[in-house]
């Protein structure tokens, strides 16, 4: 027997294993913008101001320096965006999954619906056989 929730259960299978991909891919986001401010955090530890030298090395350094840490402040809102967008497709994925049990679990109800159906019809059936039976052996 096929269940009339059969195509929603397989519909909603999809939009699971879509918000599953998209989840993954939000995490992966999430890694790589934290990756790359900890790489933008250790250039940041490797820089230094010379010592010594001319005003043009130390006006260069200072640039590098101011550079690095604009470069630290996009890596910082990228982290964030990329926590964000998690957090949606984690919502997403819960919403997608909650959908997806919904509807499973009224497809087994009505699987069980129907084999308690079944059963009340064999039984009804093996309860004529019976009383044939016995009326048979009885004559």
């Amino acid at each position: 027997m096929k269940s009339k929730y059969a195509p929603l259960v397989k519909l909603k299978k999809k939009d699971l294993d879509r918000a599953e991909q998209n989840l993954i891919a939000a995490n992966n986001a999430l890694a790589n913008a934290s990756g790359a401010l900890d790489r933008a955090y250790e250039t940041l530890s490797t820089l230094s101001l010379p010592i010594k030298g001319s005003v043009s090395e130390l006006t260069q350094s200072q640039m590098m320096i101011h550079a690095q840490h604009q470069t630290i402040e996009q890596c910082r809102e990228w982290l964030t965006f990329a926590e964000d967008q998690q957090l949606q497709r984690q919502q997403a994925f819960k919403t997608a999954m909650i959908d997806y049990e919904k509807f499973k679990y009224l497809e087994l109800q009505e699987a069980q619906a129907y084999m308690v159906k079944i059963k009340k019809e064999e039984a009804k059936m093996l309860d004529e056989i019976g009383i044939m039976t016995y009326k048979r052996e009885s004559i």
